[in-house]
Order: C-alpha cells, then structure tokens, then sequence
C-alpha cells in the first residue's frame, strides 16, 4: 500500500527535521552561511511552487530586505547550483522561472516531504481500521526526526513553520500513543507517555492516554492523580476547567471503565484523520490603498513573538466607511503565511439585516466545525463550546478576524486561550482594555493616498488630467474609503463626466450622500446599518443633535437641542464619540469642550433630523426632535440650563 518513494542515486537529499542538512549518495554538502540556508529550506518549503524572488527577499531577510537583495539573491541561487553539479547531480535542483526559482520536486528527497506522506497513510490506515500498519507508519514519521525542526536556522519564516512542523508532530505521536494503546502496549506506554506529559503538561490528548494506559494497568489512584495534576494545571494557566473528552475519561475511570482490553474512545473525534487548516478570510474583493502606518503597527503587534500567556489582539475602530474591514483582511491576507494552523474570519452582524447582533454560539459552533470537531461532537452549551475551542486553539498558531464586533459580550467566548493565536477585531469603539489590546483609530486616508485610491476606483485617466479637482474633490467626501470608492465608481459609470462634474454635484452638502449611494459603495445604506445597530435612544438622540450638523457646538446647545440637561447632555455626546460618530473639535475661548460631525456623518445628520416629523408633545411627553433654537433663545436656554445644573 505504500507509495513512499526510495532515494535514487546522484539524488539530492534534505533533511530538515534537525540540523538543516543537503547530501548526495551519503556525501553532505557544505552550506556556506545563513542567506543560502534559508533560501534553500524557503524553496523546499514551497514545494515544486515558484517562489518570486521579492517574496525570497523579503522570507530570507525577515521583512527587512537591504537594496542589494534581488542581487544576493541571485548569487546564492549561482553557489547552489554549482554545489549541485559538483556533487554531481546532472539534473537541474533549481530552476529560472518567472518571476522567481523553482525547486524541482522531482530531483530530490526530502524528509518533511516524508513525514507529511507517512503521517497521512498512517491516518487512513487508521481510518479503515489497520490498526497495526497505521502505528507502524506514524512510527516511520517519527524516526525522520533528529532534533527541532530547521535547527539553527533564524528566520521569522522558518521559525513559524517550524512552529507548525513541531505541532504536525506532536499530533503524530498523540495517535501513535491512541493506535499503541488499542494493540494493547498500555504497560510499555507509561514511561514514555509519563515524560510526555510533563513536557506538553496542558496536552489533554496526551494526559488522557497517560490516565488509560495507568488504569488498564491497574494504577487506578495514579490514573485519578494525573487527571487532578492536569486539571488544577489548566485552571491555574488557562482559568479553565479541562476539556469535555478529558472529563470523559476521568468519569470512565471513576466507574471502573474502560476496562482492560477495552476499545480506548479517542479524546477528539477528529484524533485520527489530518486535522484540517481552515482558510475562511473572504477574498479582498475591493480596491486597497494606504494605510502604512496602521499596517506597520499591526505587524509590530500580531507579527512579532509573543511571550505572555494571552493571544495579542488588535482593535481596529472607527466611523463607518473608514476601512476597518478592509485593512483587516488586507492584513490577514498579508500575513496568511504565517499562520499554518488556519485562518479562521466571522462577520458578527446579523446576516438577515447587518446590524452587529449574530450569536456568539453558533459562530463557536462554525469554528468549531472548521477546525475538525465533527457536528455530534460539539457540545450544546455555549461555555463547554469555548472550552473545547480554547483546548484546540492551545498550541496551535492560528489567526481570529472578528469582523464588525459590538461587544465584549460578543467577542469574549470566541478569544483563544493560548499564547501563540493572533486577534484582529473590527468594531464602531473600542470593546477591550487598552492594557488587553492594541487600538488602532482610523480616519480618512491622507490627501495622496485618496486621490490615489480615487483613481484605482475610476478612471485613472480623467483623474490625472484634473489633479486640482480630484484633490478637491477627495477632500469634499472626507477622504473616506468608502466615499472614495462610491466616488471613484460614479465616474466609472459615467463615461461623459468629468471630475469637475463630481465636484459641482457634490458642492452641496444636501445631496452629497445622494451622489455617493449607488451600488455596493453606497455611503447612506453603510451609515443606515451603523445606526441600526446603535441602542434606539442612542440612535434618536443622534438624530435630534442633526440639528446642529453644520456646525460645531458645546454641550449646551446640544442639552438644548436633545431637552436634557447638561450632564445627560455630556454622557449622550460621550456615547456618540466612543462610536466613532461625533468627534471633539477642541475647546472654545471659555475653554468648553465642542464637538462636530465627522466628515459626511454631518450631511447624513442633518438627513436623519430633516426627515422627522417636528411631531407636538403629547400626553405631556415632549417632541422626539426639538427644532433649532434662533440666537435669540439659545442665550438664555444656556443660562437656564447651568442654573439648573450648577454648571
């Protein structure tokens, strides 16, 4: 049944599984320094795949290329080859293939080539129930091993993926140990799984062997120990009780099954097939412009290692059309290679009507599901649900997008508990700590980002030939993404405007929002989801404060335009700027606080408020939107207002 392929003669073998090492018929070759190490293993890594010599740059350097790489490059790629033919190996080992090298698969050998072959059959044979051959080919995986994966090798890509080697192997021994104990080897085990344990103390597939292999030996009390060294363990480190298959077995062994000879139930129901690697970031299927800054942070923050006990997580907030989805893809998409354990994306609005309101539980149930946790075995309840998710997510690097968050409540079950897992979540204000998260605060682009994220949107020529009225323009919708976009495809489908008709027809604030809401760009119906996700007095009170859109005011004006005092005044405009939908304009001569609308937040304001009725109080309730009080009122309004409240 086997299909492994043996060495041929005059062929390249690279062992990698350890100390990084290339020989021919038995003869090690020399490897001269660092850049040929890793540009080698980065080859043999993409697996027969082109790998454009940017991308082996930037890999062989970890980010930080100097101008000479593209050249270095070369030069590394010239000593190989002459390693190779040296070694006299006829065929060509690296290939010129635009826009970059090329590692034949077929002219070499390489051991983590070998153990993905043997792990996989070993985990079919388990399937089908060979019981026997499966523990014989995961036992040949495991022998490949000489030491940590890519030894000595330093490179931020080379570590990460040695980071998923080492988990590949670790699940391979944990199968080996569940096959093992089914052929009956539980006496034998003790030792081995013992050591284990202590070297991977919150592996629960691990400790529950450990607990099997010591019942069926007759050490029940040492069976219960290790299950009460392991869970005051995972409540110390995680804050967690130990996982629903875990507390299974201790309830097996409580009741004196199973016994001896007993088929052992695996922990996971996934334990023997591959564990699948979920990719579910959505493709970026809008235009991507800008953001330097924030990308940088982002990969200062989730790119470095992190040596706490907590996944690092990044909030990414502002007011709606600001691109807080789109960066966060972009930079999942970005960064996708250095998360081998999968990629997991959930947008938490409500998918019936887009307001941020979908169930924590049934997104634990989707991740659950994606990352090979079958549907009969996902526990009913929410909390067993996170427990199970955070057990799975322990060692493994994987990165979360929590797309549209608007709560803590909401985002709290779906947090990993492990350290290696990265977080980006999007959301209207911030919903963590800042001592828990990064916070990153997005506005509008600067000026040449938007114009330049205007022309990708449109027509890259008509912008060009209008700079003055393009600039003018990006600056008339606020330099808004999503603005530039709606923008960008107006004139797109409008073949016989110009630039400067954009910029006439947007002259007027009334019906600006008008212009910009066609399509899937459309500025009012993104603005229209963000306030139908809003509390329904925070969403009235920001209709009623429309009144005051063109113009900047302090809490007095706006107690007089919501008929509140000014305390109650200064909570609801709080409220509105910890959503990203007010902003605070500085401070007046007497040094108050004012405030104003961001951007086209002001015109879609002054909509909300025009389009309500002025409805008269009734039954001694007052009116749900106060018409603007003239200068004449306002004035004593103001001094009724500080009399009233000690202000």
């Amino acid at each position: 049944m086997s299909s492994f392929r043996a060495q041929r003669t005059g062929e390249c073998v690279f062992r990698l599984l350890g100390p990084v090492e290339a020989s021919v018929d038995g003869r090690v070759l020399g490897l001269r320094g660092v850049r040929q190490h890793a540009l080698l293993v980065r080859l043999l890594l993409a697996r027969g795949r082109v790998v454009p010599v940017d991308e082996l740059a930037r890999d062989v350097w970890s980010g930080n290329p100097p101008s000479s790489a593209r050249t270095q490059v070369s030069i590394c790629v010239a000593a190989l080859r002459k390693l190779f033919r040296d070694a006299g190996v006829r065929e060509e080992v690296i290939a010129t293939v635009a826009p970059g090298y090329q590692l034949a698969p077929a002219s070499h050998w390489s051991d983590i080539t070998e153990f993905t072959d043997r792990t996989e059959e070993g985990y079919e044979l388990a399937r089908q129930g060979c019981t026997e051959e499966a523990a014989e080919r995961l036992q040949q995986a495991l022998a490949l091993w000489r030491g940590p994966a890519f030894d000595g090798l330093t490179s931020d890509f080379a570590e990460l993926e040695a980071a998923h080697f080492t988990q590949q192997r670790m699940l391979a021994a944990e199968q080996l140990m569940v096959l093992r104990l089914e052929l009956g080897e539980h006496r034998s085990l003790i030792a081995e799984l013992s050591a284990l344990v202590r070297e991977n103390p919150l592996r629960e597939q691990l400790r529950g062997c450990l607990m099997l292999a010591q019942h069926r030996s007759g050490q029940r009390a040492e069976a219960l120990r290790t299950f009460r060294e392991g869970r005051s363990l995972t409540i110390d480190e995680l804050g967690l009780e130990p996982g629903a298959g875990l507390r299974a077995v201790h309830e097996q062994i409580l009741n004196d099954e199973p016994r001896p000879g007993a088929d052992v139930v695996p922990l996971l129901p996934a334990a023997a097939r591959q564990i699948p690697v979920p990719s579910q970031l959505p493709p970026q299927n809008m235009v991507f412009t800008g953001r330097a800054a924030e990308l940088a942070r982002m990969d200062e923050v989730l790119a470095a290692e992190n040596r706490g006990r907590t996944a690092p997580v990044c909030c990414i907030v502002g007011p709606p059309g600001a691109g807080k989805s789109a960066l966060a893809l972009h930079w999942g998409h970005r960064a996708a290679a250095g998360f081998p354990d999968g990629r997991l994306h959930a947008d938490l609005r409500d998918p019936v009507d887009g307001t941020p309101r979908r169930a924590t539980g049934r997104v634990l149930r989707r991740f659950l599901r994606a990352l090979g946790v079958p549907a009969g075995g996902i526990p009913r309840s929410t909390e067993e649900s996170g427990a199970l998710y955070r057990s799975l997510l322990a060692d493994r690097r994987v990165l979360i997008v929590l797309d549209h968050a608007a709560s803590y409540d909401q985002i709290g079950p779906l947090l990993p508990g492990g350290s290696r897992c990265r977080v980006v979540v999007t959301g209207s204000e911030l919903l963590m700590d800042s001592g828990a998260a990064e916070t990153i605060r997005l506005g509008g682009l600067v000026q040449e980002d938007a114009v330049r994220l205007l022309a990708r949107s449109g027509s890259p020529g008509r912008v060009a030939a209008d700079p003055a009225g393009a600039a003018a323009l990006v600056v008339r919708v606020a330099r808004l993404p999503l603005a530039l976009r709606a923008a960008g495809s107006r004139l797109a489908g409008r073949p016989h405007w110009t630039v400067a008709d954009l910029v006439e027809r947007t002259a007027d604030r009334r019906c600006v929002l008008d212009v910009l809401s066609h399509g899937e760009n459309s500025v009012r119906a993104c603005f229209d989801r963000a306030l139908g996700g809003l509390a329904p007095e925070t969403a009235r009170r920001y209709g009623q404060l429309g009144a005051l859109a063109d113009q900047s005011f302090d809490v007095w004006s706006a107690a007089s335009a919501l008929r509140l005092d000014a305390r109650e005044a200064e909570d609801a405009l709080e409220r509105l700027v910890d959503l990203q939908l007010l902003e605070v304009a500085g401070r007046d001569t007497g040094g108050a606080l004012r405030y104003r609308f961001p951007g086209l937040l002001g015109p879609y304001a002054a909509e909300r408020f025009a389009g309500r009725p002025r409805a008269v109080a009734r039954r001694g309730e007052l009116a749900l939107v106060a018409p603007v009080p003239d200068a004449s009122e306002a004035a004593p309004r103001q001094r009724a207002v500080r009399a009233r409240t000690g202000s």
